[in-house]
C-alpha cells in the first residue's frame, strides 16, 4: 500500500472516504489517519478528539469524521480499463448450472427442468454485445473505485503516457462517461482519461472529492458536466467550469451552496442547483448575467424570500427573457407575494414547477378573511385544483406549462375568474381604507378586471378610525340578509311551443328566521303550496365534481404526473367534463336560524325556487348530474 497523503481517497469495507489528516493524536500511541466519510452518518465526530481539532471536514454534518489506523487494510483502487472490463466484459464461464464471475450476481442462474438445463435464449448475444467494448457509447462506471489511468494512488506521468493510449484503442466511441463515487481526487487524473475519448461530450464525476485544480488543464469537447455532491465551493465550481470552454449544461446540486457570489461563462444554458441551502432569490442574482440561460432548477433548497436582507431591491436584477423553465418545487415558499415577484423577475417563463411548498397547505383565503366571509371552504387547506388555479392566475399568458400540466385556454380563463372572485371576497371583507394595500398584493387585478369585469364588492364593515375594520353587530345589516328568490316555471304559449317564465323577488329576511318561516314567505310571494317546492342557495363557492376524487392528491406531493390531467373550472350549467362546479346548498326544513348559514355573507343571496311536479319530481332543477349539492339543516 502506498503512503497515505492528505487529500487521497480510500475505501474501507465499501465505504468511501477522504484523508484529511495524517499524524499523532494526543493521548494515543502511533499515527492515525483522520478521514472524512462520504456518508456523513458513518463517522463519530467532525475532526476533533477530546476538545482538540485535528482536521476540518467539508461536510457540515457533525459525524462525518473518524480516526483510523494507517495499517487498516483498504480496498485496492482500479484503473479505468480494469473497471471497464469488470463492468462490461467480465469473463463468464459456465460450470454445470453455476456461473463464476465477479459480476455473477447480475447474471441469472441456469434454469433446470427434470435435471436438464433449459437453453436461455438471448444471453449469449447480450454477452457478445457487452464484450464489444469498442462499440460502447454510454459507459457507467460509478462506484468502481477508479483512481485514474493506472490502478494506483500514484499516477506517474511517464507511466500514464505509456498506458493511456490503450483507452483510445479499447473504447474510442464513448460519448457519455460516469466516473462518480470513485477514488478520484485529482482533476489531472480525470483529464488523462478524457483526453483519450475524442467523442466524449457528457461527463459525470458526482460524489468525488477533488483537490485544488491544477494549472494548464482544459477539457475542450465536453458540453455537459455533473458535479453533484462533490462539496466544492461556488468559487471552485466556477474555476472548474472555466476549464470547459464548450460547456452548456452544468449540474452542481447537493454541494451545501448558500449563495452564488459570481457568474459563470455565458455559454451555460442549463443549470441545476438542486438540494443546496439557498434561501432567497437575491442570493442567485449573479446568474441573471447569463445571456443564454434557458433552464434553472432550485428544487429542494430552502427558498422562502426574494430579498435576503441585503441592500438589494426587486428592481436591482431581472433574469433574461431566455430563461423559460424554472423549478422551485420542494422549497419553503409560504407567501403569494413571492409568486407575484417571480412573475416579474422571470419575465420569459413558459414552464414552471412549484409543487411541494408550504404555501399550498394554507387555505385559499387568509384566516381573517375566511372568518369575515364565513366561507365554508376558505378555512380549509387548498385542494389540488385550487392550488393550480391560484398559481396559474398570477402569471401572464406566456406561461404554457405548470407542474407538467399543459395549460389550455379554458384552464387559464377558469383560473383567472376564480382568482378574481377571491379578490372580490377579500375586498368585501375589508374596509375601503385597506383596499389599496390589498390590491398591491394582487398586481394582475386591473388586467383581470379589463378581461372579465370587476368582481362584486359588497362591504359590511366600516372603519373604526384607526385603520382597522370593525363590524357592527347591532346594525341593520348585521341582522338582515337579502335573499333574491328566483322562480322559473314552464309555460305553454298560444302556438303550442314550450317556454318558461322567470320571476324574481328580493326580500330582506331577519337572520333569526328559520327555514319554515322563509318558506312561508316564498309561498306567499309566488302563491305556491307550502310543501310544493324546495329552496337552493347558489353560493359563490366552487367544488370539484365527483370524478376528480379519483385524482385527489395533495399538490405538495411531487410525482411525474401529479398535474398531468386538465383542471377546468366551470359553472353548474356547463358540461359534466368540468373539474369545478359552483356549490349549491339546499335549505331543508329545520328550526335552526338561517343566520348560521349566511353568517358573514354580504350582498344579495340568490335562492332558486324549485317547484315539484305532480309526482314529486322537481320541475326545473338545473343542476348537472355530477354537481354536488350540500344539504344544511
Amino acid at each position: 500500500m502506498s503512503a497515505a497523503e492528505v487529500g487521497q481517497r480510500r475505501s474501507f469495507d465499501g465505504q468511501l472516504c477522504t484523508i484529511r489528516y495524517v499524524g499523532s493524536v494526543e493521548g494515543t500511541t502511533g499515527d492515525w489517519l483522520g478521514v472524512e466519510w462520504d456518508d456523513p452518518f458513518r463517522g463519530k465526530h467532525a475532526g476533533e478528539h477530546k476538545g482538540v481539532r485535528y482536521f476540518k471536514c467539508k461536510n457540515k454534518h457533525p459525524t462525518a469524521g473518524s480516526f483510523v489506523r494507517p495499517s487498516r487494510p483498504s480496498e485496492p483502487p482500479r484503473s479505468f480499463l480494469e473497471a471497464l472490463h469488470e463492468k462490461y466484459a467480465s469473463e463468464i464461464q459456465q460450470q454445470g448450472t453455476k456461473f463464476t464471475s465477479s459480476l455473477s450476481s447480475a447474471i441469472p442462474k441456469a434454469i433446470e427442468i427434470s435435471g436438464k438445463v433449459v437453453e436461455e435464449v438471448g444471453f449469449d448475444k447480450i454477452r457478445k454485445q457487452l464484450a464489444e467494448l469498442e462499440e460502447l457509447r454510454i459507459v457507467l462506471l460509478d462506484g468502481l473505485r477508479i483512481s485514474g489511468v493506472l490502478p494506483s494512488y500514484e499516477q506517474p506521468v511517464a507511466s500514464v503516457k505509456e498506458a493511456a493510449p490503450k483507452i483510445a484503442a479499447t473504447c474510442p466511441k464513448i460519448i457519455e462517461l460516469d466516473l462518480s463515487r470513485s477514488l478520484l481526487s485529482s482533476w489531472r487524473d480525470v483529464r488523462d482519461i478524457c483526453d483519450q475519448l475524442k467523442q466524449l461530450k457528457r461527463l459525470r464525476v458526482n460524489g468525488n472529492r477533488f483537490q485544488p485544480l491544477e494549472d494548464d488543464l482544459v477539457f475542450n469537447e465536453i458540453n455537459e458536466l455533473q458535479l453533484e455532491a462533490t462539496l466544492l465551493t461556488w468559487d471552485e465550481i466556477a474555476e472548474v467550469v472555466s476549464r470547459f470552454p464548450a460547456l452548456t449544461n452544468l449540474t452542481a446540486s447537493a454541494n451545501q451552496l448558500t449563495d452564488i457570489p459570481s457568474s459563470l461563462p455565458s455559454s451555460i444554458s442549463f443549470l441545476n442547483l438542486e438540494n443546496n441551502e439557498i434561501t432567497s432569490i437575491s442570493a442567485i442574482r449573479n446568474l441573471a448575467r447569463l445571456p443564454n440561460l434557458n433552464h434553472l432548477s432550485l428544487r429542494g433548497n430552502n427558498l422562502s424570500t426574494i430579498i435576503d436582507g441585503s441592500s438589494d431591491t426587486i428592481q436591482d436584477f431581472q433574469f433574461p427573457q431566455t430563461l423559460q423553465s424554472l423549478d422551485l418545487s420542494r422549497n419553503n415558499i409560504t407567501s403569494w407575494t413571492f409568486l407575484n415577484h417571480i412573475a416579474t423577475l422571470f419575465p420569459g417563463l413558459t414552464t414552471l414547477r412549484i409543487s411541494g411548498n408550504a404555501l399550498y397547505d394554507q387555505p385559499p383565503l387568509a384566516p381573517s378573511i375566511a372568518a369575515a366571509t364565513a366561507s365554508m371552504s376558505a378555512s380549509k387547506p387548498m385542494t389540488v385544483d385550487e392550488s393550480f388555479m391560484l398559481t396559474l392566475a398570477r402569471f401572464p399568458s406566456t406561461l404554457r406549462t405548470l407542474n407538467y400540466s399543459t395549460i389550455s385556454l379554458q384552464d387559464r380563463s377558469n383560473a383567472e375568474m376564480y382568482y378574481l372572485s377571491l379578490i372580490g371576497k377579500e375586498l368585501s371583507a375589508t374596509s375601503e381604507e385597506e383596499e389599496s394595500s390589498i390590491l398591491a398584493t394582487h398586481p394582475r387585478y386591473a388586467e383581470l378586471c379589463s378581461l372579465y369585469g370587476e368582481p362584486r364588492i359588497t362591504r359590511a364593515v366600516e372603519s373604526d378610525g384607526s385603520g382597522h375594520r370593525a363590524i357592527h353587530p347591532r346594525s341593520v345589516a348585521a341582522r338582515l340578509v337579502k335573499l333574491a328568490f328566483h322562480l322559473s316555471q314552464p309555460q305553454s304559449s298560444s302556438t303550442g311551443n314550450a317556454s318558461s317564465e322567470s320571476r324574481v323577488s328580493v326580500k330582506e329576511v331577519p337572520t333569526s328566521f328559520n327555514t319554515y318561516q322563509v318558506k312561508a314567505i316564498v309561498s306567499r310571494l309566488f302563491a305556491l303550496p307550502a310543501y310544493g317546492f324546495k329552496l337552493v342557495w347558489e353560493t359563490d363557492e366552487w367544488d370539484p365534481i365527483a370524478k376528480a376524487a379519483v385524482e385527489e392528491e395533495d399538490w405538495a406531493e411531487d410525482s411525474e404526473d401529479e398535474m398531468a390531467q386538465q383542471r377546468v373550472v366551470e359553472s353548474s350549467t356547463e358540461e359534466n367534463s368540468s373539474r369545478f362546479v359552483r356549490r349549491e346548498i339546499e335549505l331543508v326544513d329545520s328550526t335552526r336560524d338561517i343566520g348560521y348559514l349566511f353568517q358573514g355573507e354580504t350582498g344579495e343571496m340568490k335562492i332558486r325556487v324549485n317547484v315539484f311536479g305532480s309526482e314529486g319530481s322537481s320541475a326545473n332543477v338545473s343542476l348537472p348530474s355530477s354537481a354536488p349539492v350540500s344539504v344544511v339543516s
